[in-house]
C-alpha cells in the first residue's frame, strides 16, 4: 500500500486539500457527509450523499505518513462530467481546475478529481513509500 511522507503539518494540509477537492465530487460512501459551509466531514447514520473517510496521518520513522489517494476508490467521473451534470452547483464548479481567465483547463477535463490530486497536488511533491 502506498503512503506519502512529510511533516505532520504537511500531511494535515494535504488531507484538507484532498477533502476540499474530493469530498464534493464523491467517492465510495461510508456514512459520512461533506458540509460545504464548515468545509468539514461529519458522521451520518444515513448512506446518502457524502464522501469517503480518510485515514489519519501517523508517525513513521522520523516523519509522518498518510495513505496515498491512489489507494482509495473513487467514482470514475471526470471534471467534464461534473461540469455538464452540475452546471449550477457552485461548490463543484469552483473546484474544477481553471486558468487565470477562469476557463476550465482542457488537459484536466477528461481526468477525475482523484487523478488531479494524485498527479498535480501530490505529483513529485512528497516521497512515496510502500508499507
Amino acid at each position: 500500500m502506498k503512503y506519502l511522507l512529510g511533516t505532520q503539518q504537511e500531511m494535515v494540509d494535504l488531507k484538507l486539500e484532498i477533502f476540499n477537492l474530493g469530498a464534493p465530487f464523491t467517492a465510495v460512501l461510508f456514512g459520512n457527509y461533506w458540509d460545504e459551509e464548515t468545509r468539514g466531514v461529519y458522521a451520518s447514520s444515513k448512506m446518502k450523499g457524502g464522501t469517503f473517510a480518510l485515514e489519519s496521518e501517523f508517525p513513521y520513522e522520523d516523519q509522518y505518513a498518510l495513505k496515498h489517494i491512489d489507494e482509495y476508490v473513487f467514482a470514475p467521473y471526470t471534471f467534464q462530467y461534473y461540469m455538464d451534470t452540475y452546471p449550477d452547483n457552485e461548490a463543484i464548479q469552483v473546484r474544477i481546475p481553471r486558468d487565470e481567465e477562469g476557463e476550465p483547463l482542457p488537459e484536466w477535463l477528461e481526468k477525475t478529481p482523484a487523478q488531479y490530486v494524485s498527479e498535480f497536488i501530490i505529483g513529485d511533491n512528497f516521497p512515496i513509500i510502500d508499507i
